[in-house]
């Protein structure tokens, strides 16, 4: 098992943000969902099965160990790529390759847009770089709101799982009654008002791109093949029979096109890697 050091970082905004960083090599940050915290990587094997990078995890704000401010405002796209950044820069790491689930693809879909020279390569699980608006209620379910406002997080994780009709996995529920409800409103009522990044700017990027999503994920999946009709260097793996909240839990099922993806990116000819490879110390002043 993978060494694991701790650390704690405060934001452009002065939020703390918690971090852990597992392993040595090149670096690859996972970053979680809405809901969850980066518990969830080491519990699902991630972090064990990703061995040979520096693996660094971190708790979005409102989640885990991190600060949780309570209004809308503090949860922007932008706010939350910036805690990234922050954490990138406390380790004095200039790139890293992403993975992001859920949320968390969507800020890297962000960080493509505005700060694509710290990005050595994307991998989009379940993500979206289209408006949110409308997402909570498609996601989870349409009273979420409700439920949080009268039954804290035990009852917003018991209205999904009514909604559902089946019960959550483990780690799933678990994560998610550990957050501050408060939070999770100002979370979720953020994400109602998201634009997005337009498909027209991310012509723009040419970082290599992974876009993975469930077929049973419409909304996620639809917007991954937009992306790749438009980026230089994107495709799509479609996962057959998962949904939107069951994704994650396939491990081997994402892995086993996350691996070759990150080998081909790492070792494979082409200007992303030799730039990978020669990137200059000065880049670590950048903020």
């Amino acid at each position: 098992m993978s060494k694991t050091r701790r650390g704690v970082v405060r934001a452009p905004d002065g939020t703390e943000i918690a971090y852990r960083t597992h392993g040595d090599g090149e670096p690859l940050v996972l970053v979680h969902g809405t809901g969850l915290s980066q518990v969830v990587w080491r519990g699902l094997g991630y972090v064990d099965a990703l061995a040979g990078h520096q693996v660094v995890t971190l708790d979005l704000r409102g989640h885990g160990r991190s600060g949780r401010p309570s209004s809308p405002s503090d949860y922007t796209a932008a706010r939350f790529a910036a805690d990234v950044v922050a954490v990138l820069d406390a380790l004095a790491v200039p790139r890293a390759h992403y993975l992001g689930y859920s949320l968390g693809a969507r800020i890297g879909f962000t960080l493509l847009d505005v700060r694509p020279e710290r990005i050595t390569s994307f991998v989009s699980l379940g993500g979206t770089h289209r408006s949110t608006a409308g997402g909570p209620a498609e996601v989870f379910f349409p009273a979420f709101d409700e439920a949080l406002r009268r039954g804290g997080m035990a009852g917003f994780v018991e209205g999904w799982e009514r909604h559902r009709g089946t019960p959550l996995d483990p780690q799933t529920a678990l994560a998610f009654r550990a957050n501050d409800p408060a939070a999770m409103r100002a979370i979720l009522a953020a994400i109602e008002h998201e634009p997005g990044v337009p498909a027209a700017r991310l012509a723009h990027v040419t970082t290599p791109t992974l876009l993975l999503a469930g077929d049973r994920d419409r909304a996620r999946l639809d917007a991954s093949h937009e992306a790749a009709r438009v980026m230089s260097d994107a495709r799509v793996v479609e996962l057959e029979g998962h949904d939107h909240a069951t994704t994650l839990s396939d491990r081997e099922g994402v892995l086993g096109h996350v691996v070759p993806f990150l080998r081909a990116v790492t070792r494979g000819p082409g200007p992303v890697a030799a730039d990978a490879r020669n990137h200059r110390s000065e880049d670590l002043s950048e903020t």
